[in-house]
């Protein structure tokens, strides 16, 4: 096929115009069938003809619900964080459109871990000596600005986590109110979908769900979201999560509740 010969979309078979093709690991997609993609997917020159088809038919069905889909809380300024407390699902949009947009609803249950980072930066005020030379205050002088992240990892077939920047103009003063505005949404967002508690005093807050196995065996992939039985994904061949089993000392019988402790905090006995 030459460079210049008509493509079609391998999705909805029409002609591909100019500059609007995107490529798939097998085939051809038009620029119109990619807008459908859920905005947090990834990794599309690596996914087939059949797996986008499959994605594409999971937003059908993820615009359906959400003409049953009622926020009671909303979160954020220009990412905004719409949740359903009664049906204990929530969605995240920067549309102005949001219900239009299709963001792709997410279960509370299907939360992984969530990550708020707080991030500094830093930039020295300079002055100027009598040639005009640049030169640090005596003592420096700095000024700040601080950016809120938010990091939802979640159990999705299509898609591992939703990141997205929280702050939209960033305060330059933690002991500012619009600082402590966006901790406050912070620890709304944490509180409503995880039920914990954002502590405010750390520059970065991780919680993390349910280890993703079930009390049956079953187990959820953590890259594709595939269920599973067995010790590898078999979808993605992805090997099963290690899940740590609390333990008791051999030496005082004290209870092993994380898998960091390399001596108990008992007698002292090396455990690993």
């Amino acid at each position: 096929m030459g460079l210049f010969d008509k493509k079609y979309c391998d999705i909805c078979g029409k002609e591909i115009k100019l500059l609007g093709n995107r490529k798939l690991d097998d085939g051809n997609m038009c620029k119109d069938c990619a807008a459908k993609l859920s905005p947090w997917f990834t990794g599309r020159r690596s996914t087939t003809v059949a797996a986008i088809k499959e994605q594409l038919d999971y937003r059908a069905k993820n615009e359906e619900q959400l003409k049953f889909f009622n926020p009671s809380k909303i979160i954020g300024k220009r990412y905004k964080v719409y949740i359903d407390e009664g049906k204990r699902q929530f969605a995240v949009s920067a549309s102005s459109n949001w219900r239009n947009s299709n963001p792709d609803l997410i279960s509370f249950d299907d939360v992984r871990d969530i990550k708020i980072e707080i991030d500094e930066d830093r930039d020295e005020l300079m002055n100027k000596d009598a040639e005009g030379k640049e030169i640090s205050f005596n003592p420096p002088k700095y000024e700040y600005e601080y950016k809120f992240t938010v990091n939802i990892g979640v159990v999705n077939k299509f898609f591992d986590d939703m990141r997205f920047e929280l702050t939209s103009d960033r305060p330059e003063d933690p002991v500012s109110e619009p600082y402590r505005e966006y901790v406050e949404m912070a620890k709304d967002i944490v509180k409503t979908i995880t039920g914990k508690d954002f502590v405010e005093d750390r520059s970065e807050f991780t919680y993390s769900g349910a280890d993703n196995t079930a009390a049956n065996g079953e187990w959820y992939c953590p890259k594709c979201g595939t269920k599973n039985t067995g010790n590898y994904c078999m979808k993605c061949g992805t090997e099963r999560p290690n899940i740590f089993e609390p333990f008791f000392c051999s030496k005082c019988g004290e209870k092993i509740t994380s898998p960091d402790v390399l001596y108990c905090p008992r007698c002292g006995n090396k455990l690993k």
